[in-house]
């Protein structure tokens, strides 16, 4: 079945990302995806892992409502087009793998590549997958230590001790090893 979603939530994910195309509407496919399956995020409930930072990853912030800042949204680079969704209420995950597929008619130009995605089966678009992750834990406040170097607040798990100094990982890499 082509997309389930609203003309006002496809509106809204193409507004939050700026323009249409492809990238996106591969997000907002698997973000319909994981609104069928485990619901929308409600304060860290849903955990969405990206493994690319394309285009589709504006599609999951928008519509399933996981983001950077609540710490419910990862990277891990892998330079695949998958997404791993999680539900921390009863651990349901599943991984969708972009299918080779998916990569629409042949000359096809942009609009036609994505309403083609749109229009799709989703299992014809995704290979539903286990997670290949544990579900990660929430997201927790760190303390901020001050760079010895330039005296800027620093997460204190992205600060290094050199010569009893706190640096953060700009000046501890600037920085000329002493020997």
């Amino acid at each position: 079945m082509p997309c389930s979603l609203s003309t006002e939530q496809i509106a809204f994910a193409r507004r939050f990302h700026g323009h249409w195309c492809p990238g996106l509407a591969i997000g907002i496919r698997a973000a319909e995806w994981a609104l069928l399956e485990l619901g929308h995020d409600t304060d860290e409930s849903i955990v969405a892992v990206t493994e690319t930072d394309m285009c589709g990853v504006d599609g999951i912030q928008a519509l399933v409502g996981c983001t950077f800042g609540k710490g419910n949204l990862l990277f891990k680079d892998m330079g695949k087009m998958a997404f791993s969704f999680y539900r921390r209420a009863d651990g349901k995950a599943a991984r969708l793998l972009l299918k080779s597929k998916a990569d629409g008619p042949k000359d096809a130009g942009r609009e036609e590549h994505a309403q083609w995605l749109m229009d799709a089966e989703l299992l014809d678009l995704f290979e539903v997958q286990a997670a290949r992750w544990t579900l990660p834990p929430k997201a927790h406040r760190l303390a901020s230590l001050l760079c010895s170097v330039c005296g800027e607040s620093t997460m204190e798990t992205r600060t290094r001790r050199m010569h009893d100094q706190v640096l953060c990982l700009d000046c501890f890499e600037a920085r000329e090893p002493r020997i």
